[in-house]
This record gives structure tokens, C-alpha cells and sequence, in this order.
């Protein structure tokens, strides 16, 4: 599967939902199929986060959600490969030291990964 099967465009939000009641943003990145551990598959999902970290850096999001909450919501149909799993251990402190709180969800259940 090639890397904009899996991940869509590099540069591009998949989806962005406001909470007001919560003062909150959810952007979802959403990773389809089977995702594997190849250095070129964890590179691009490295890529793909920090994208979403730019934006929520963005004069262009903090103008439009002034004091509201970031959240990083990564979703995958089915489990991705163990090196993934592994790099994702160690994106916690990398997206809350953005401002952003780190979701991730596998098969549609939220799941807490403890870093390695």
C-alpha cells in the first residue's frame, strides 16, 4: 500500500472538529489499512504529525481558537505494526510540548500506549 493509501496528502488535515462547548479542537488523522513498520511508513507518519503540530502552532489556528485546547486524534481501522506502536510511545511529550493532547485509537477504541 503506498503511502498516500495509508496516510492521504502529507500536507492536508483530514479532519478538523470544533467543540465549543468544550473550547476544543479535534484533528483527526486518519491512517487506513494495514500499517506497517518500514522506515518510510514511521517517516511519513512523522511527517503527517508534525503537520497537524504546525498548524495548531499557526497564527491562523490561534486566531480562530484563541485560548481553546488542541487534541490529536490518530485513528487506525486495525493495529499497525509493532515498530509503529513504538514510535507512537514516544509522541506523547513531542505533541503536549506543542500544546496538543495526543489521542490515538485503534479498530474504534481509544487506546493509552505507555512509552518504551
Amino acid at each position: 500500500m503506498s503511502i498516500e493509501n495509508m496516510f492521504g496528502k502529507l500536507d492536508k488535515i483530514d479532519i478538523i472538529a470544533e467543540k465549543p462547548d468544550e473550547k476544543k479542537v479535534l484533528m483527526v488523522l486518519v491512517c487506513n489499512g494495514f500499517i506497517d513498520g518500514s522506515p518510510e511508513t514511521q517517516t511519513a507518519l512523522l511527517d503527517k504529525i508534525e503537520y497537524y503540530l504546525g498548524y495548531a502552532q499557526s497564527e491562523e489556528f490561534k486566531e480562530k481558537y484563541k485560548d481553546w485546547q488542541g487534541i490529536l486524534r490518530l485513528t487506525f481501522g486495525c493495529k499497525p505494526d509493532e515498530l509503529v506502536l513504538v514510535l507512537l510511545s514516544k509522541c506523547p511529550a513531542w505533541v503536549e510540548d506543542n500544546g496538543v493532547e495526543l489521542e490515538i485509537e485503534i479498530g474504534g477504541k481509544q487506546v493509552h500506549i505507555v512509552e518504551n
